[in-house]
């Protein structure tokens, strides 16, 4: 793909990903083409049509996991006086913009797990990353009262939008504070708490998971219609 192209498409991915957090996965495809700096035209020579956009953003996403926790691993390996990978790799996770846009595309489209390109980037990414926290667990450098699926889960909260933010605050000065305290919170330790309950352990991709996110997702929809 040439350069132009290329800057096209991640224009186009990074804009519906800010768009559908702010207005759903019903918004008009001008105006994410808009938000991009980009002809409809153009939008379409990428992605055929809203689904594909929508396939194109969760792939997206997913490698972004896939590649961080690669980098991640390589970079520890390269450099074993550093931050270990686990660590690096929540930094990375907390820039990826997960926390709001998965949650916001699943609700409204949760049949797009079905798709073969976002089921296999599901995967790949979740047994990468999965693989990382484990290493570290293994290692004795992250708690082990936790899934990986936790530190995700509090990695991605970190990766909400500018508005979440106050105002006249630097966001990666603050981002790299939250990271901060985050990571202190999990590193594996004499002094830590004993967390209450169990860990959460969860994936969209196991049958009985995927059925109670469909429940919940019904149940949502129904108190909308009843109080609409």
């Amino acid at each position: 793909m040439r350069a132009d192209a290329e800057d096209n498409r991640r224009a186009l991915l990074d804009a519906a990903r800010e768009i559908y957090v702010e207005e759903g996965t019903s918004v008009a495809l001008d105006k994410i083409a808009k938000r991009a700096g980009v002809g409809i035209g153009t939008l379409y020579r990428r992605f055929s049509d809203r689904d594909a956009l929508l396939r194109g953003v969760l792939v997206d996403l997913f490698e972004g996991m896939s590649a961080a926790a690669r980098r991640a691993q390589a970079e520890a390996q390269a450099a074993p006086a550093g931050p270990p990978a686990w660590e690096a790799l929540v930094r990375a996770v907390a820039g990826l913009g997960l926390g709001p846009t998965l949650p916001v595309i699943f609700r409204e489209r949760f049949d797009l797990i079905d798709d073969p390109a976002v089921s296999a980037a599901m995967r790949e990414a979740i047994d990468a990353v999965e693989g990382v926290y484990l290493r570290a667990q293994e290692a004795g450098q992250l708690r082990a009262d936790i899934s990986f699926l936790e530190v995700q889960m509090l990695a991605g909260m970190l990766s909400q939008s500018g508005p979440s933010r106050p105002p006249m605050t630097d966001p990666e000065t603050l981002t790299d504070r939250l990271v901060g305290i985050l990571l202190d919170g999990l590193r594996a330790g004499a002094g830590n708490h004993a967390l209450p309950g169990e860990p959460t352990v969860f994936s969209p991709l196991n049958p009985d998971d995927r059925a109670a996110v469909e429940r919940a997702i019904a149940e949502e929809k129904q108190r909308r219609e009843l109080g609409s």
